[in-house]
């Protein structure tokens, strides 16, 4: 059966798409701080309640944006997890999903500091997924066992940041995937002895 949307919920959505959208674009233009709930609606040309019908505050948008990313990703990486490819390749490849959404969004992630000191809202389930497939590195072999868990993760998170703040000339993705190696020899054992 067909799953049809009455024209009032498509009403809906189209204002909250059209609300999502024009607060982003002022986000960037104008900067955060700087654009009001007023201008938001003005730019939409709607009435400046009809913001409160979708949303509580600036902020609200901004977490309803970057949740939007992160259940992209989350959809991505739960494909993953399923696939029969190794633990090591799984790693690589989130690094790479998680390099391309961030390399995409540059700008939407430059204002999660106005978030406030709360993380992010991708839970914790982008959390589970690495330990997940860390812990079915290490019980097959793949993966040191002598590394815990938590730093693993802590060192793997660190890779993207590390690659968005470097000052080096190399290219975003290039200085990603050099990172990615660099960790991914550290990880796996070594028996050159």
């Amino acid at each position: 059966m067909e799953n049809v949307i009455s024209r009032r919920d498509r009403k809906k959505v189209q204002i909250l798409n059209t609300l999502v959208d024009i607060s982003m674009e002022l986000f960037v233009a104008k900067g955060f701080e700087e654009t009001t709930i007023a201008d938001i609606m003005k730019s939409a040309d709607l009435g400046t309640g009809t913001f409160y019908n979708y949303f509580q505050s600036k902020e609200d948008v901004l977490k309803y944006v970057l949740t939007q990313k992160f259940d992209q990703a989350k959809n991505s990486l739960e494909r993953l997890i399923k696939s029969t490819i190794s633990p090591q390749e799984k790693i690589s490849q989130i690094l790479v999903i998680l390099g391309r959404i961030y390399e995409d969004n540059r700008q939407l992630f430059g204002l999660i500091n106005h978030l406030g000191p709360n993380q992010p809202p991708h839970g914790p389930e982008f959390k589970d997924i690495l330990v997940s497939i860390i812990d079915e590195g290490q019980k097959n072999g793949d993966f040191r066992k002598t590394i815990p868990i938590e730093i693993v993760i802590e060192t793997f998170m660190g890779l993207i940041k590390s690659a968005a703040t470097s000052h080096s000339k190399i290219p975003f993705m290039e200085n990603l995937n050099y990172k990615l190696d660099l960790f991914l020899n550290g990880l796996t054992e070594k028996n050159n002895k």
